[in-house]
């Protein structure tokens, strides 16, 4: 059952506290929660899950995707779609940045993602945006928590595909170290692709 519109700003605000005061990863103690209303626009048509925050992005600024060049590509990348920022919520499968021994960014452990799927959970319920867009492997494995769909990354990139009463594109995490996969032009290629989609699935604004 979707939240009615005018309690959606409460409930929001009362997950944001649930987030705030979440102890149960150890290692994240003194972490930033990075979820707030600075994520993005709960009413937006877009939901974007990306991996965990950076330490020198999200965990410094509290806003996903910005500050580092992560986010500089993810600036150019929803552009190329003809998104911004106002028209999209963007959030992460780990809403605190995960660190190694040296202090440097480290995957989340599958712990980390299976304790923060609670949160992401609400979020989505939330947020009932009819497009997900996942960046990357890990976020396409978190929301598979939530509910099976039986995509990898590599052979569905890219491809709109129903899932849970929406659609679900995956693409590559917007990092520099993805270019290796997927280099920059086919990345720009997609967000384009997705662009096209949105207009071809989504009624236009009034």
């Amino acid at each position: 059952m979707t939240t009615p519109p005018l309690d959606r700003h409460a409930a929001f605000n009362q997950l944001v506290d649930a987030v705030s005061a979440c102890r149960v990863c150890p290692a994240m103690e003194g972490r930033r929660r990075v979820l707030s209303r600075l994520n993005g626009n709960l009413n937006a048509r877009v939901l974007f899950i990306a991996e965990a925050p950076g330490r020198f992005g999200a965990e410094m600024t509290g806003i996903p995707l910005t500050n580092d060049q992560s986010g500089r590509n993810f600036a150019r990348f929803l552009a190329e779609a003809g998104l911004s920022r106002d028209d999209v919520f963007i959030t992460n499968a780990v809403l605190c940045n995960p660190r190694g021994e040296r202090g440097r960014n480290r995957p989340p452990s599958r712990g980390e993602l299976g304790r923060c799927a609670v949160h992401l959970r609400a979020q989505l319920a939330l947020i009932t945006a009819p497009v997900v867009v996942t960046l990357g492997a890990v976020a396409l494995r978190a929301i598979e928590e939530i509910q099976p769909h039986g995509l990898t990354l590599s052979a569905s990139v890219a491809e709109a595909t129903t899932w849970d009463g929406r659609w679900l594109v995956p693409l590559y995490h917007p990092s520099p170290q993805a270019f290796m996969s997927r280099p920059l032009a086919r990345q720009l290629a997609d967000y384009r692709a997705l662009g096209r989609l949105l207009r071809e699935i989504l009624p236009p604004t009034v």
